[in-house]
């Protein structure tokens, strides 16, 4: 199984498993502004439905939530546009060349926003907006207590760690 698999599994398994606790499950996507990067949530479930016999847990009650660099984020922290549509694959979906420039999510962009894009890493320049992007996205779907509560409940463990991290970089 490519590791992509792998992972995909992994969080299969905690899902199913959060499912059988009674808690819904919710998997916040935030990617590219590209038409490859908006349209990825459409088929993710499809994706992770492919996996579903082998993992014996199916997506059916999984919420899949797109968040984050849209329109309004982008141009509200000042972050960098690419004056092209340049895929993983070196070629240029704005290219009418290109196998993909006339499908419908491609056309639909470059009316849209023109034939240009913002890589999700641009959110390394403004680390704070990319925590609140996120806190919010989070806080759609559970209360500021729950964060509260879970952070109550990891720091004793923490605590040990920074602990045994200093035990261990004192000795010779």
């Amino acid at each position: 199984m490519p590791v992509a698999g792998v992972i995909c599994a992994g969080m299969m398994r905690r899902f199913s498993e959060w499912e059988a606790k009674g808690k819904q499950c919710v998997l916040l996507y935030c990617g590219d502004h590209d038409p490859g990067g908006l349209r990825i949530s459409d088929f993710l479930r499809s994706n992770i439905a492919e996996l579903a016999k082998a993992v014996e847990w199916s997506p059916d009650n999984l919420i899949i939530d797109r968040f984050g660099l849209d329109c309004e984020f982008i141009e509200a922290n000042g972050l960098t546009w690419i004056d092209n549509l340049e895929t993983s694959s070196g070629r240029n979906l704005a290219d009418p060349k290109h196998p993909d420039h006339f499908k419908p999510y491609v056309q639909s962009y470059l009316k849209r926003f023109g034939a240009r894009k913002v890589e999700a890493n641009a959110l390394v320049a403004r680390p704070n907006a990319g925590r609140e992007l996120c806190r919010q996205a989070i806080l759609r779907y559970l209360p500021e207590a729950a964060i509260a509560g879970y952070r109550h409940r990891i720091a004793a463990e923490r605590a040990k760690l920074r602990q045994a991290i200093v035990e261990r970089m004192a000795r010779p």
